[in-house]
């Protein structure tokens, strides 16, 4: 489904726009069958463990089993995908970011901050379809691709 989502390497990345890391909205959005501007995605595509642990949450909490395998195919689209790890480049990128938000009187929910952090760390977009992510717009922060 996503071109690259396997291969590549962040570290490696010549362009930001060639490489992006996928917020869990945009997983959901494609599970909801809801539309996307995928001609905005990227060339190679990565995930984060915040977004592997809330697609797994969304299995574990499903109601029904319809709902449950529905998610739970999600959640194997996205398993051999590349995870970009929290390190401590992503700790000091998310005490930035948090800092720079508050300054402007801004906050963002904390997993949205952690991927935004490793986004940043890793030099990578983030690719979103959630607008809570405007807030970063001005910022020394990642590049945000509206999706």
């Amino acid at each position: 489904v996503y071109p690259g989502a396997t291969s590549g390497d962040p570290s490696q990345q010549g362009a930001a726009v060639r490489y992006g890391l996928l917020d869990t909205s945009v997983l959901v959005a494609e599970e909801g069958a809801w539309p996307l501007f995928t001609h905005r995605f990227p060339e190679y595509l990565y995930v984060s463990p915040i977004t592997l642990a809330e697609l797994e949450a969304r299995v574990l909490s499903a109601r029904d089993e319809h709902t449950r395998t529905r998610r739970q195919q999600t959640l194997d689209l996205v398993a051999g995908m590349t995870v970009l790890e929290i390190n401590e480049q992503v700790a000091s990128c998310w005490s930035s970011l948090l800092v720079q938000l508050a300054a402007l009187g801004r906050r963002l929910d904390a997993n949205h901050l952690w991927t935004a952090a490793i986004a940043h760390a890793y030099g990578v977009a983030l690719v979103t379809t959630d607008t809570d992510l405007i807030a970063l717009a001005d910022l020394d922060g990642p590049l945000v691709i509206s999706v």
